[in-house]
């Protein structure tokens, strides 16, 4: 087993990696240190990102801690940053990650910057799956895909999976890389096992039944602006 950090690395994003591959850490802590490091990686895409039409794509899982502290960061940079979240019913032996149900705000069709976030990039079906449906609505001119910690052939195995159009466009940010991988596709150290159980869910079904607190906050703003409109 062995892990390499990236250059992005900070000592605030080491010190919140060990604390998700400690199995002593519970749920709260856990979601805290994901969200903490989507802060340290949303810095880290504020620096790069030069067009501020932006669009968050997400897991389900993700929302509110990893992409919510992305977007808090890219907050500082742009107020046009718009967030598409799916559910995906993820088969490991058949390395297929249905989407069974998403949400798209409006003002993602119109995205120039596509940031990918998914809190561990291991086989890559479920980025494969999101952004291959985010694609065939828009044409970004960028695309990040974005995670704490990858796999050592997850980028190859991406970029396999999309012509060069579209592979051209992809630039990836992470802090760790490891290369050992457990029969259930969990990555060692990773984020220290499955992140649905780290989380609190029971299981995938349990967590494909949630709607994340960022996505409610941002679709009643949504319906409130838009009524506002309507009545002006």
């Amino acid at each position: 087993m062995s892990r390499h950090f990236s250059d992005y690395t900070s000592d605030i994003g080491l010190s919140n990696l060990a604390r998700l591959a400690e199995s002593s850490t519970n749920a709260e802590d856990y979601s805290n240190s994901l969200y903490i490091l989507g802060k340290e990686l949303g810095a880290v895409l504020a620096e790069q990102i030069t067009d501020k039409s932006i669009c968050v794509a997400c897991t389900v899982e993700d929302a509110d801690f990893l992409a919510k502290g992305i977007i808090d960061s890219l907050s500082v940079l742009s107020s046009d940053i718009s967030l598409a979240c799916f559910w995906n019913q993820r088969q490991q032996a058949l390395s297929i990650a249905p989407i069974i149900k998403k949400y798209c705000e409006p003002a993602v069709n119109n995205a120039n910057v596509l940031v990918i976030v998914k809190s561990i990039i291991s086989g890559a079906c479920v980025v494969k799956t999101n952004l291959t449906n985010l694609i065939q609505d828009i044409d970004p001119v960028s695309i990040f895909v974005v995670a704490p910690v990858m796999h050592t052939d997850a980028e190859e195995k991406l970029n396999s999976e999309f012509p060069r159009a579209i592979t051209e466009k992809f630039k990836y940010i992470y802090f760790a890389i490891d290369d050992e991988m457990q029969a259930n596709g969990n990555l060692v150290p990773g984020i220290g096992g499955n992140v649905y159980q780290r989380l609190g869910f029971k299981d995938q079904d349990d967590k494909n039944k949630f709607i994340p607190k960022l996505v409610k906050e941002r679709r009643e703003s949504l319906i409130s602006t838009s009524n506002q409109k309507i009545a002006v």
